[in-house]
């Protein structure tokens, strides 16, 4: 999959110079910490400016068909559209499904405030909070950066 993202976003020339690539994960292409979403798709996964798929690490939201989905989908578009989104990772960046994996903040704004840190919300944080996803515990993995905010604490939606 990894060979697949760098030819797809790089170009099938840049082959040449994968000797020159120490970290894959170093790629900002692929792995931007900036970027816009040009599509959401579910309550935790968008389509991000460069083509690729961003899901929020460490949690997971109904899928299509499940009860909830289109209220997630319709807060996750609330707080990631039209916004420029700073990209934040963690030990795992990308999955078995060729998804970019990781933390989106946005700037903080009055709807926000509770949960803002430093001026910036956490989206992972924010979809948990306000009900419309959960924590996921990933028990053979190292412990995620920012799971304790991801602790359940159900705010008004």
């Amino acid at each position: 999959i990894a060979g697949l993202m760098i030819a797809s976003l790089l170009g099938w020339g840049a082959w040449k110079n994968l000797d020159k690539i120490k970290n894959y994960y170093q790629i900002r292409q692929i792995f931007p910490t900036q970027t816009k979403a040009t599509s959401v798709i579910d309550g935790d996964t968008f389509t991000m400016k460069n083509g690729l798929t961003f899901r929020l690490l460490g949690i997971d939201a109904p899928n299509k068909g499940a009860e909830g989905y289109k209220e997630s989908k319709a807060a996750l578009s609330k707080l990631v559209s039209d916004k420029e989104l700073s990209i934040e990772y963690d030990t795992y960046q990308d999955d078995k499904f060729g998804r970019v994996l990781g933390y989106v903040w946005v700037p903080c704004n009055e709807e926000l405030i509770a949960l803002c840190h430093e001026n910036k919300a956490l989206v992972n944080e924010v979809m948990v909070k306000k009900g419309y996803a959960v924590r996921v515990v990933y028990s053979k993995r190292k412990k995620l950066k920012y799971d304790s905010l991801l602790q359940s604490s159900l705010l008004d939606k």
